[in-house]
């Protein structure tokens, strides 16, 4: 039987080359190798600045507190997400607002982004989830209206465009994940981008304990040790280099897929609009209904060796975190909404109802034609 793994991080003899050379070299911690990685991404995406950072929520982070947002200003959201989106709110004091997503591309919906704006909104944070962009145009009109930032988390979105433009270059700054999970990885790491001189000036000074960006020992604001190794960074270039292949052969296997299984009425997949270009990190379709239950349908790909889970079935504001929010750091001073009173639809009904199915760099043609007839006869099973 087979045994198709869910994630599998696609590391070569090049990648430990990399990471050999820079244990020899003796320079360890951020240098050469980041400064490097930094260039290379930056040309890549087609943007200004891309400052290294140790994780895809250390980014975040340093994202939102260069924008000098302020305790108990709100930030529009999703919380179908990995909960880090809404945690960097909270990490500089700002109130996570939480918008519903559209039911067809699991995105922000704009309209309910408008919602949601009161005197106290200050930016809107977009996710691509999955890899699928968010409606850049919209929200960066919205976001004009009424004179707010946008933060782009690319965390899963590597590689997708509008209209042949990547992402992370719609918004004012933007933070990428390099997780060991994600289409480009290097175990660890995170990469922010913007086109602003001064936010990046501010983003390298603030991950390097507010110093002077000059070099020196004179400490500007108050900052935090979020650097990348060298060693972080010789993965991350030799995977930057390899990602346009990657990404060829998981948009290869999610359209292997979607196309054997787009006649599947209880079946639904994120829907891409007209100039989209889809990253592919995570292909979760959902059941439309109750006929067949999500977990009856992981538990039976299982069986046949393809892994399957759901990923964010628990909302944000469902997680236990945010209903204790009142043992916060920031409570005493800010005043956060009741979120156990927050009802999304589509969020919920999407996160109940998805699965995820393995595309990753790592699943061959064979594979993907496998779990799509697989998954087909789990669906068409009378």
């Amino acid at each position: 039987m087979k045994n198709i793994p869910i994630v599998k991080p696609m590391i070569s003899e090049e990648e430990i080359k990399a990471v050999i050379e820079v244990v020899k070299s003796g320079w360890l911690v951020e240098g050469k190798k980041a400064r490097e990685l930094e260039k290379q991404f930056a040309d890549f995406i087609g943007i200004k600045h891309a400052i290294t950072a140790s994780s895809g929520t250390t980014a975040l982070h340093l994202a939102l507190e260069a924008l000098d947002l302020k305790p108990g200003d709100e930030i529009i959201t999703t919380a179908f997400t990995f909960i880090a989106s809404s945690n960097s709110i909270l990490f500089i004091g700002g109130i996570p607002i939480f918008a519903d997503i559209s039911s067809k591309t699991y995105n922000i919906d704009p309209d309910e982004i408008r919602k949601r704006i009161t005197e106290k909104t200050k930016a809107i944070l977009a996710v691509h989830i999955f890899g699928l962009p968010s409606d850049m145009k919209a929200i960066r009109e919205i976001a004009d209206e009424h004179g707010l930032y946008v933060i782009e988390d690319c965390a899963q979105s590597h590689g997708a465009k509008i209209d042949g433009k990547y992402v992370g270059t719609f918004g004012d700054i933007a933070a990428f994940s390099l997780y060991a999970t994600k289409n480009m990885i290097s175990g660890e790491g995170g990469i922010v981008v913007t086109n602003n001189s001064e936010l990046a000036d501010k983003v390298n000074s603030i991950k390097n304990h507010g110093r002077d960006i000059h070099g020196g020992y004179n400490h500007y604001r108050i900052g935090y040790n979020f650097r990348m190794t060298d060693m972080q960074a010789a993965i991350a270039l030799v995977q930057l280099k390899k990602l346009p292949d990657m990404l060829k052969a998981r948009a290869q296997n999610h359209k292997i897929i979607r196309e054997e299984l787009e006649d599947v009425e209880v079946l639904k997949f994120q829907e891409i609009p007209p100039g989209y270009t889809h990253a592919n990190y995570i292909c979760a379709p959902h059941l439309v209904n109750e006929s067949i239950p999500v977990q009856h349908v992981i538990e039976e790909l299982k069986k046949n060796g393809i892994a399957s889970r759901t990923i964010y079935s628990i909302p944000s504001y469902k997680q236990p975190a945010y209903k204790n929010i009142h043992e916060w750091r920031w409570a005493k001073c800010v005043n956060y909404p009741d979120y156990s009173k927050y009802h999304l639809p589509n969020t919920e009904f999407i996160g109940s109802h998805h699965f995820e199915i393995p595309i990753h760099a790592g699943v061959s043609e064979e594979d993907a034609v496998y779990i799509a007839e697989t998954l087909k006869k789990i669906l068409t099973r009378k």
